[in-house]
């Protein structure tokens, strides 16, 4: 069956990931660099992720960029709401946390233009991350998990499994551990068990379960693209000119990405989700063209 070879790759990724980024961490640090362990173990991840699709998309029929959303004919209008839904919910969700002390105006730095320059940087890697990550999990994942599982049973191990991954994400330790990093696999594992994490897999399910319904709603991916820009892009971007605290917890969340976890997460995912709706409808109400199922672009 296609997807439990696809959900076995994504498992051997992981381990894969877990047992290969503390060697890579100690190689990096003889060398004389001093990356964030997280820095290495995405980086680490993501090049496994490249392989594993370059030898592995036929074998596990992942799809073509028609099949998967990707080649769309109006993915520029769909990708400018999200863009405006996502910007607006993540917005209001901001000026709320300033309300609640979460947030407090704060430019990082005093040179104009290297704050241009990080602007652009960060629009950037917002805009990479989103195809990135939707062309994974909204994409190859959601599509083969749907014509497999059902439409709701293949958005719930999507989601399900975009918020566990994010979770497991270790944070800033630079430990570099020995023995093909056993003991780095077992810590990987302890957020699920405590509690104090579950506020952020409710809020980055949210956010996927979102992300999903976007994606079978509008039958390609740039709308959900353009809700994940957003996201990262205001996190990334207005960091540059707000200080995004991390207390109340119960309003920010309880760590990285920000908000995510917290009221104002939640409020950011609803809104959005409202607008978005509110906007196909509208859409709907003209005559728009149909959308097509995932099952008619398999």
């Amino acid at each position: 069956m296609p997807t439990l070879r696809l959900l076995a790759a994504a498992l051997g990724l992981l381990a894969a990931t877990a047992v290969l980024s503390p060697w890579v961490a100690w190689g990096t640090q003889a060398l004389g660099f001093d990356f964030k362990f997280s820095r290495v173990w995405n980086r680490v991840l993501q090049v496994l992720l490249v392989l594993a699709v370059v030898f592995g998309w036929r074998r596990l029929d992942l799809g073509n960029a028609t099949q998967i959303g990707l080649r769309w004919p109006h993915w520029r209008r769909d990708l400018g709401l999200g863009l405006a839904a996502g910007v607006t919910g993540v917005g209001v969700a901001l000026f709320v946390a300033y309300l609640g002390d979460g947030v407090r105006p704060a430019v990082r730095f005093d040179d104009p233009a290297k704050m241009v320059r990080k602007a652009l940087a960060g629009l950037s890697g917002a805009m990479l991350i989103a195809v990135g990550e939707e062309a994974l999990f909204r994409g190859v994942l959601l599509r083969r998990l749907v014509l497999d599982l059902g439409r709701s049973g293949g958005v719930a191990v999507t989601t399900a499994v975009y918020a566990v991954v994010h979770v497991l994400r270790p944070g800033g330790s630079r430990e570099v551990y020995a023995w093909a990093g056993v003991d780095r696999v077992v810590t990987l594992f302890v957020p699920l068990a405590d509690p104090a994490a579950l506020p952020s897999i409710v809020g980055l399910a949210a956010l996927g379960a979102l992300l999903a319904w976007a994606t079978l709603r509008t039958g390609s991916l740039w709308t959900a693209i353009g809700i994940h820009a957003a996201f990262v892009a205001v996190f990334r971007v207005g960091r540059l000119f707000v200080n995004i605290r991390r207390k109340p917890a119960w309003l920010m969340g309880p760590g990285w990405p920000p908000l995510i976890g917290g009221v104002a997460g939640l409020l950011a995912v609803a809104l959005t989700g409202v607008l978005l709706w509110w906007a196909l409808r509208r859409r709907a109400l003209r005559g728009a063209e149909p959308v097509p199922t995932l099952a008619a672009r398999a």
